[in-house]
């Protein structure tokens, strides 16, 4: 990639929302336009192995023990070639590594009270109203509260398709956001709620179900992109009155609690997140994969739970 200014950011809405309010305050700096690269937390040392820029915006992305050298070697590359590096993030990061990175020179901004969109806002004394309320939306779905109307709306409009090229383009509206739920939010909207019945209907059929020391966890599996992983998540904890839900997709297992810190099980799978809401990358064994390829999808929700159920025990071992 080309010098200039790069954001590297999350594919869910705090990602794009946060890469859409560095958009706008790089347009009030008169900047140019910015490169966009969309990912997930565990690939972001490959982005960045593959960056030279001037300046680079890193959104919504955290750091766990697998991933943290890679991308001190990056960041160190990086701040050697002179890129000024801006990082925006929300999730538990170790004081070593916050010192690291400070150390690099890296503009390092974290806060686990607020959703990356509001850790972006603050940063950059974001005041007008329509961004404000774009970030409280986002931080309403992103942080499972939910007491914002408009995020519900918002988290949907970002599946109505797949693919990053409909997220780029997502950016570009949201970096116009008035406040107001154009008609185009609205039929996406309804269009995913008709799909996610269908998908939640779907899902019910190769559910898995075990407890662990009380804990009761469900596993289920995520075969379209655009559904919405936390809508799944609440619906399973919902109708099966599960503490924790892990939402299996090719690659990667999103876990799900309105109750139990997960995040915890997520860093022993090699991930991170929040105590709510977290994530780790998973590989699947390749006899599995080729199941799936023919339509048999219970063994590898199967091989899923053994793997959970054998670190849920050594989190929640009785006293």
């Amino acid at each position: 990639m080309s010098d200039g200014i790069e954001i590297v950011t999350h594919t869910d809405l705090d990602g794009l929302t946060s890469a859409a309010l560095i958009v706008k305050y790089l347009k009030g700096r008169k900047s140019g336009d910015p490169g966009i690269t969309l990912t997930q937390p565990h690939n972001l040392h490959k982005v960045l192995r593959r960056l030279k820029c001037d300046e680079l915006y890193i959104c919504d992305l955290g750091v766990n023990h697998v991933t943290y050298q890679l991308l001190v070697e990056e960041v160190s590359r990086l701040r050697s070639e002179g890129t000024n590096v801006y990082w925006f993030d929300h999730h538990v990061w170790q004081g070593s590594w916050i010192d690291k990175m400070l150390s690099l020179g890296v503009n390092l901004y974290v806060d686990m009270n607020t959703c990356a969109a509001g850790v972006v806002a603050k940063a950059l004394k974001v005041s007008d109203f329509n961004s404000l309320q774009l970030a409280r939306a986002t931080c309403s779905n992103d942080l499972w509260i939910f007491n914002d109307y408009l995020g519900n709306f918002l988290s949907r409009y970002v599946v109505c398709k797949p693919g990053n090229k409909w997220r780029k383009r997502l950016i570009s509206k949201l970096v116009g956001f008035d406040g107001l739920l154009s008609d185009e939010i609205v039929k996406c909207a309804e269009d995913v709620m008709d799909r996610d019945l269908k998908v939640f209907n779907s899902v019910v059929k190769n559910l898995i179900v075990f407890e662990v020391n009380d804990v009761k966890a469900a596993i289920v599996m995520k075969e379209w992109e655009e559904s919405s992983t936390s809508y799944i998540a609440h619906f399973i904890m919902s109708r099966y009155n599960a503490d924790v839900v892990i939402v299996y997709k090719e690659g990667s297992l999103s876990i799900r609690s309105n109750d139990l810190n997960i995040r915890e099980l997520a860093v022993r799978l090699g991930g991170g997140g929040h105590p709510k809401a977290a994530g780790a990358p998973f590989k699947t064994p390749l006899i599995y994969r080729l199941l799936l390829m023919l339509g048999i999808r219970k063994p590898v929700l199967k091989y899923c739970a053994k793997v959970v159920l054998k670190e849920l025990t050594e989190i929640n071992q009785p006293n």
